[in-house]
């Protein structure tokens, strides 16, 4: 039976050129090569077998009785090449990773992460929001899907549509409430909700997370956020 390993080996041995793709530049290479989209396009068993490499399909079927070790293997490695701008390669291994096991939120979560790197936020929602209905315990799916609301909040407060921005602040508050239940001592998570109790004025949990992110110590309180919050917020 065919190991970690040899799916690893069998990766290695399918290689793909490194390419950054624009979004219009992946819709038009995506209608031609299903690999490049989510769920291989959710085509049929008879597309997907036919289409994924023979090599790593017959290594995902004989770790069937490890299907979430591989599929998060293969999402690491997809995550690996789209920090070096591979919109190709990664996508290919997040595919793998669906195929692997399609109930694993990491799989939708890395669908995501791949839209968000293009500043598409309509379609890393939906991929989010795919992978928080099969797993609404999953805590970092919730953080990525709210940074993407924060920073849509951001584009609506610079074009001066206040409302829409508080909107998308409320909207990120839930999600990062609800991933704090999870993994509470993330740094960054904390900061995250320390922010969005400032940004709509909840005083008293403005000031609890002021105080822990003190507490934690890994970073500094933004000038814009500890103004607003003493302006505002008078213990």
């Amino acid at each position: 039976m065919r190991t970690l390993a040899a799916l690893t080996l069998a990766l290695f041995a399918v290689t793909a050129s490194a390419q950054l793709l624009s979004f219009d530049e992946w819709y038009a290479r995506s209608e031609k090569d299903v690999y490049l989209k989510p769920r291989f396009g959710d085509n049929g068993p008879d597309v997907v077998n036919n289409t994924v490499d023979q090599d790593v399909f017959m290594a995902i079927m004989n770790n069937r009785n490890r299907q979430r070790a591989v599929s998060d293997s293969l999402c690491k490695l997809g995550f690996e090449r789209l920090k070096k701008n591979d919109h190709v390669g990664s996508m290919r291994r997040f595919n793998e990773a669906w195929l692997a096991m399609p109930i694993n939120p990491e799989a939708h979560r890395a669908f995501g992460a791949y839209f968000r790197s293009m500043k598409r936020p309509l379609e890393a929602h939906e991929n989010y929001q795919a992978g928080i209905a099969l797993d609404s315990t999953y805590a970092p799916i919730m953080k990525e899907e709210a940074d993407v609301y924060m920073e849509q909040r951001y584009h609506m407060q610079q074009e001066g549509r206040d409302k829409k921005a508080e909107e998308f602040t409320l909207l990120a508050l839930d999600l990062y409430k609800r991933a704090y239940r999870r993994m509470g001592k993330d740094p960054d998570l904390t900061y995250r909700l320390f922010e969005c109790y400032t940004l709509t004025l909840n005083c008293p949990k403005a000031w609890e997370f002021h105080d822990k992110v003190v507490a934690i110590g890994e970073k500094s309180v933004e000038d814009m956020y500890l103004n607003k919050l003493k302006a505002y917020c008078v213990r």
